[in-house]
């Protein structure tokens, strides 16, 4: 009997842990997005900061501007930073470039 609780314990944590890493990414992407993207693009992804004004930065959280890009373009102007923007390829793993899509996609919302 003690072994079947044991499994049973074993497989309720599992069944957890998928929920866990996605809120960890979330999580992580919203922090990423705000230690490297949010001096322009602003905390809400408004741009509606003086540097985002300046170098002319995209309002991520317009519903006509996430409709018009795709998840590539995204993840790829991350990578080679377009205009003033820095490329981040070097500095940010895939893992954490695709966490701050994530979090980019949520600003739509």
């Amino acid at each position: 009997m003690l072994s079947k609780r044991r499994l049973l314990s074993a497989l309720a944590v599992a069944a957890l842990l998928p929920a866990s890493a996605v809120a960890d990414a979330s999580t992580q992407g919203e922090q990423l997005f705000q230690q490297h993207c949010a001096k322009c693009h602003g905390s809400t992804g408004q741009a509606n900061t003086w540097r985002g004004w300046l170098f002319f930065a995209k309002n991520l959280s317009k519903s006509s501007w996430q409709n018009s890009v795709s998840d590539d373009e995204i993840t790829q102007a991350i990578k080679q930073g377009p205009g003033v923007m820095p490329a981040y390829a070097d500095s940010l793993s895939s893992d954490e470039q695709q966490n701050i899509l994530k979090f980019v996609r949520t600003l739509g919302n």
